[in-house]
């Protein structure tokens, strides 16, 4: 495979190469393998945030544009973009669903039912295939960003029978402690998009940090906590934990505006 080169844009541009553009298979196949070594770059607010590569993500019920994004010299990682129906379509809308969304390879891999993440994820999947919109998936946001961590969290809830949030207030030290993440790089990734100051997000959560973090940079935004459907009462209890630190109680709209 030849080298990567880099390519600044402004804001990210999708690819306009298609079979139909190359005029036959061989010559589609070597425009996506020179598309395949080009990393586009955008200059947001002093950070660069460097792109991967694009294609689709099929699912039964649909599919989906994906890249991965990742802020140099960031906390967090490479950032994995899902979109429905395209990225243009949206900007243009100046208004869409977006779901921050953090990794959890216990339950989003292995099946682990202590936690909704893999059905937050799938309901998030269904509600932009209908509606259209953005789902940002961090895969090092797992275990609230203490990620390895989590399995030691994990023994002592399954022993003790105690809610995720006594246990990670204890074992973390406090309940100040029981969050790591942030959502700046989110942030800028939605602006190297091409998502300008002003535009609407109807997002797929009420987390305060994730809505304080898309305020700070410019977005409005209308918070609603996603429902999901056959709770178990091990997962209901650390809901239940969880609404009530993150002051997620109350149902229905919250709209926090610039």
């Amino acid at each position: 495979m030849n080298q990567i080169k880099y390519y600044k844009q402004d804001r990210y541009e999708t690819s306009n190469t298609s079979l139909k553009s190359s005029g036959d298979v061989l010559s589609f196949i070597n425009d996506i393998r020179r598309e395949a070594h080009l990393r586009k770059f955008v200059e947001i607010d002093g950070r660069l945030v460097i792109f991967g590569v694009e294609g689709p993500i099929i699912l039964p019920n649909g599919k989906f544009w994906s890249i991965s994004a990742e802020v140099k010299d960031g906390l967090w990682g490479k950032h994995h973009i899902m979109v429905s129906p395209n990225l243009e379509s949206l900007i243009n809308k100046k208004q869409s669903f977006l779901r921050l969304d953090s990794g959890c390879f216990s339950g989003m891999v292995l099946g682990d039912i202590t936690c909704d993440c893999l059905e937050q994820l799938r309901k998030a999947q269904s509600i932009i295939l209908e509606k259209g919109g953005i789902i940002i998936h961090i895969p090092s946001h797992d275990g609230r960003g203490w990620q390895e961590y989590k399995m030691a969290h994990q023994r002592i809830m399954d022993e003790t029978k105690l809610d995720t949030i006594t246990v990670a207030a204890k074992f973390y030290g406090s309940e100040n402690k029981i969050d790591t993440r942030t959502f700046n790089e989110s942030a800028l990734i939605l602006k190297a998009l091409g998502f300008p100051k002003k535009y609407s997000f109807d997002l797929g959560t009420r987390n305060p940090k994730k809505v304080k973090a898309l305020l700070k940079a410019g977005f409005n935004i209308a918070a609603q906590s996603i429902e999901i459907d056959g709770i178990s009462k091990i997962l209901e209890k650390n809901l239940q934990a969880k609404y009530k630190f993150f002051n997620n109680q109350k149902k229905g709209k919250v709209y926090a505006r610039n």
